[in-house]
């Protein structure tokens, strides 16, 4: 998908018509817009997601004044008024125009909220144009709603896309999306109706036995339902109760009494935190050791045994033998000792030497004594030093406990003085938060009682499935359709299991690529890690990094990078076909537009972003400031843009300065005065 122009009309702070020429070229896949607080930045982010879903972000305040407010003053009581936003773009060749405008017949003072229309027209590689019977889905088929969010975004609330658990969902969300995978969910989810519509043609009559195992089937499953249910609720409920006490925490650190004190209690908490996964740690460790060299406990008095046993054979000159039985058997048959001396049978040295013969020691047993000796001699110094590893590791979960112990004793003390401030709002948030923190605890507790009832109905639910596969039918209709239910379980199984594989497929291709981009971002040594659960993280040497706001957003802009090339490498597998025809082409090839793109970032990570952008996407339409466009960070961004424009506000309050913004080494207006409040694009000569 190509963005080529952006046409507002009316809409929100843009009077009149303001058209914007998105269209970039190789190398230079920039295009800058520049706009003061205030100017309309954040509107112009939202006519994108407006225009081709039909809502706005949820910052967004006074969403049903769509109409700017000097046109919709300017209209009489009576009178047609329009308000519209037109995004013309280019996919796989084709070109669109999408065309979302609300029209409103003035009959009261303020404006009500108002459902806009959409109209999507295709034109064709002759020309020809034609409307969309259903535009809404086309466009969801060429950027999916679901992806929304990664590739229209605020920078400044970046670091929320990875701040919470039901963020995590989102990402699942996106990557099913990249995969075109809902059509695979939904096969899955609709095949045991199938087979449960099947299994209910067998009555009682026809096959007992089927009919009693699909009735139990059915309960099973509609109790797994009640508990996964249950589960979804009490997931919400811990995410609602992390979200109070967050707010809680920053409510005490800005309370001038408090803050000191909640800092400590958060700086304990972490260390809490990072104690108690050492102590899973070690206790991994421990569990590491016992399976694989706990036999050895098992073992002691053994070897003592085997070697006591071995001694008195070497008395008996049995271990080893002094003399080989195969040597003695050789003299016997030929009846010829090694010293030439005849030995016949029925002297008494051929008795001797048969009699000896039994004590000798037979080849194979010396050899596998030799080897035995060896182990069992080993094994009292392997069953020592197992010991001195498990002495070591008690004493490190020990220390591990002790740490919790001392850490969770000082959180508590700290806890006592937050109780003792003497002020009243603060009492009341302690008081909250231990309310809330305990209700979490609990929450929990229900979610994993929960967990482990689903873990044994599936348990149960695959016993009696098997039990349908292998029963006996009674008769020849029953038996088909018992195959025919066997046969829909089987796809639904293969279903999940390719489900499975192409969900972890993608998942290691985004976590090597947000890998790659963070690296070139970020100067410190944490790694970014998309887990198993689709959360991300960022990894230290000693464990899980508390994130800063600062880190938050750099790790969404890596993951931003790594879900739109990801996003390309799949469409071009998919249409056969290279990553540089595809992009041409506008196919699988997804834009970034971002408001903000440094939030609350210092300088230098400002300068590694602003270098990073550029490469993010192929194109990527960037909304800045004045303050975040300055030095090395324009410079940065000018080498890459294509165009450039600038927001600018016209305002009637003549007690506020004009401002202007210097681009290419000369002062552009950026605030000016007029007869109303609205702005204005300008373009920019690069």
């Amino acid at each position: 998908m190509k963005l080529l122009k952006l046409t507002l009309k009316n809409f929100r702070a843009f009077y009149g018509e303001q058209a914007l020429d998105l269209s970039v070229e190789d190398g230079k896949p920039a295009v800058l817009i520049f706009g003061n607080n205030g100017a309309g930045k954040t509107t112009l982010l939202n006519a994108f997601g407006w225009v081709l879903y039909g809502t706005f972000s949820d910052d967004v305040e006074q969403q049903h004044r769509v109409i700017h407010d000097k046109k919709w003053a300017d209209t009489s009581f009576g009178e047609v008024v329009t308000a519209l936003v037109r995004l013309d773009f280019e996919h796989e060749g084709i070109r669109f125009s999408a065309t979302r405008d609300v029209t409103v017949n003035k009959q009261k003072e303020e404006q009500q909220e108002v459902t806009p229309a959409l109209t999507v027209t295709e034109i064709g590689p002759d020309g020809e144009a034609k409307s969309v019977a259903n535009g809404q889905d086309r466009i969801e088929k060429i950027l999916p709603k679901g992806l929304r969010q990664f590739f229209f975004f605020n920078g400044e609330r970046m670091e929320k896309m990875f701040s919470g658990d039901d963020n995590n969902e989102e990402v699942k969300k996106a990557i099913k999306t990249l995969l075109d995978l809902e059509t695979i969910e939904r096969a899955i989810e609709d095949l045991p109706r199938a087979a449960k519509k099947l299994a209910r043609e067998i009555d009682s009559k026809g096959d007992n036995r089927l009919k009693q195992l699909t009735d139990h089937m059915e309960d099973l499953e509609a109790r797994q339902k009640v508990e996964v249910e249950g589960m979804l609720r009490l997931s919400e409920d811990i995410s609602a109760y992390q979200r109070e006490i967050k707010a809680i925490g920053q409510a005490l650190r800005e309370n001038e009494q408090t803050e000191p004190l909640q800092k400590e209690r958060e700086r304990l908490t972490r260390r809490i935190d990072q104690a108690r996964e050492r102590l899973a740690d070690h206790k991994g460790r421990k569990r590491e050791l016992l399976s694989k060299r706990g036999f050895l406990a098992l073992t002691a008095g053994l070897d003592g045994k085997v070697i006591e046993l071995a001694d008195r054979m070497r008395e008996r000159r049995q271990l080893p033998a002094g003399i080989q039985r195969t040597f003695i058997e050789e003299i016997l048959e030929e009846r010829l000792c090694m010293c030439g001396r005849s030995v016949e049978e029925g002297t008494p040295e051929y008795e001797e030497l048969d009699r000896r013969k039994y004590n000798a020691g037979l080849e194979d047993v010396q050899h596998r004594w030799m080897h035995v000796s060896g182990e069992v001699r080993s094994m009292g110094d392997n069953r020592q030093e197992l010991l001195a590893q498990l002495t070591l590791n008690a004493s490190d979960i020990q220390k591990a406990d002790d740490d919790i112990s001392q850490l969770e004793a000082e959180r508590s003390e700290v806890d006592r003085k937050l109780d003792g401030v003497n002020v009243q709002n603060v009492q009341r948030l302690v008081e909250r938060r231990k309310e809330m923190t305990n209700k979490e605890t609990e929450a929990r507790v229900a979610h994993k009682e929960a967990e482990n009832r689903v873990a044994s109905i599936k348990q149960e639910l695959e016993s009696v499935a098997r039990q349908y596969k292998n029963a006996d039918a009674k008769n020849k209709e029953s038996r088909r359709i018992q195959d025919q239910v066997n046969l829909v379980n089987e796809v639904r199984d293969a279903l999940i299991e390719i489900l499975t594989i192409k969900t972890e497929e993608v998942r290691d291709q985004l976590d090597k690529k947000v890998k790659e981009v963070f690296s070139r971002i970020f100067i410190k040594s944490y790694i970014p890690e998309l887990n198993d659960s689709f959360e991300l993280d960022l990894r230290t040497p000693s464990g899980v990094a508390i994130r800063s706001t600062g880190e938050n957003q750099i790790l969404g802009l890596s993951f931003v990078g790594a879900v739109s090339e990801v996003a390309r490498n799949i469409n071009a597998r998919k249409n056969h076909t290279d990553e540089a025809a595809l992009e041409s082409s506008g196919s699988g090839v997804y834009p970034v537009v971002m408001d903000a793109p440094f939030g609350s970032l210092d300088l230098t990570y400002q300068e590694e972003i602003s270098k990073a952008l550029p490469a993010l996407t192929s194109q990527i339409v960037t909304l800045l400031s004045q303050s975040q466009a300055r030095g090395n960070v324009m410079k940065n961004l000018q080498q890459a843009a294509n165009r450039m424009y600038v927001l600018r506000s016209y305002t009637p309050n003549r007690s506020a300065d004009e401002e202007t913004i210097e681009i290419n080494d000369r002062a552009v207006p950026y605030v000016s005065y007029g007869d109303f409040e609205h702005t204005v694009l300008e373009k920019v000569t690069v």
